[in-house]
């Protein structure tokens, strides 16, 4: 069962990486509160960890603030960004993003064959609550989301949002991250447009299965030799 300490601690650190990724990002609570649609008083609940944040909610502002969402995760100190407009229906998309992870839940529970109740117990809430979070009917907190992904043996990252605006940002964001770890002769070669032609072939090879790599090797040596 969730210790309730954990779960608000959580939140309030979730609150204090949300005003961080604000600060940078050169927000008010209240253009925050907007994307959202809520008051900035009740964002600024967010931000103090007095009512935790859903995941579609973080995502959505994660994306408005063009910060990853690794950064929840994580204990580094962001840098300044550009702005960022909301170009998004923010309200039916959290609406949808509830209904999706929620099915997401259930079907993972179904697979477990574990039971609503023994769910609720082991996050330490109501039974009716983990029916009404399967049908998107009420937003997930993040630190029960993930309690909850742990007892179905899943991780956070699982229910981030992988098609639409944030998706595509996120997937975005996440792709340009690697690129910046691979050594710099590495980033210089891909980064050159006449060499596509070879980072494809690459792409193909790497697709391929091991006996068909071990065949073309085979061929090459042949010719070469």
């Amino acid at each position: 069962m969730a210790d309730k300490k954990s779960l608000a601690l959580r939140a309030k650190i979730i609150g204090v990486l949300l005003r961080d990724a604000r600060l940078a990002a050169g927000k008010s609570p209240k253009d925050c509160g907007q994307v959202l649609g809520i008051s900035a008083s009740a964002y600024a609940a967010y931000e103090l960890g007095k009512k935790p944040l859903s995941l579609p909610e973080l995502e959505l502002l994660a994306y408005y603030l063009d910060i990853p969402l690794s950064h929840f995760w994580g204990d580094e100190i962001i840098s300044e960004a550009p702005e960022r407009a909301s170009d998004v229906n923010s309200d039916e998309l959290i609406k949808i993003r509830h209904r999706i992870i929620g099915a997401q839940i259930r079907q993972s529970r179904m697979n477990n064959s574990i039971a609503q109740k023994e769910l609720a117990a082991a996050v330490g809430i109501p039974p009716s609550r983990i029916k009404a979070y399967e049908f998107g009917e009420q937003p997930i907190p993040v630190p029960e989301l993930e309690t909850l992904a742990w007892v179905l043996g899943m991780k956070i990252d699982n229910f981030f949002e992988r098609q639409g605006p944030v998706g595509e940002w996120d997937a975005s964001r996440r792709a340009f991250d690697k690129f910046k770890e691979m050594p710099a002769d590495v980033q210089e070669f891909v980064a050159n447009p006449l060499n596509a032609v070879y980072v494809k072939v690459a792409m193909r090879l790497s697709a391929m299965p091991a006996d068909q790599l071990k065949t073309i090797a085979e061929s090459l040596l042949d010719i070469t030799f």
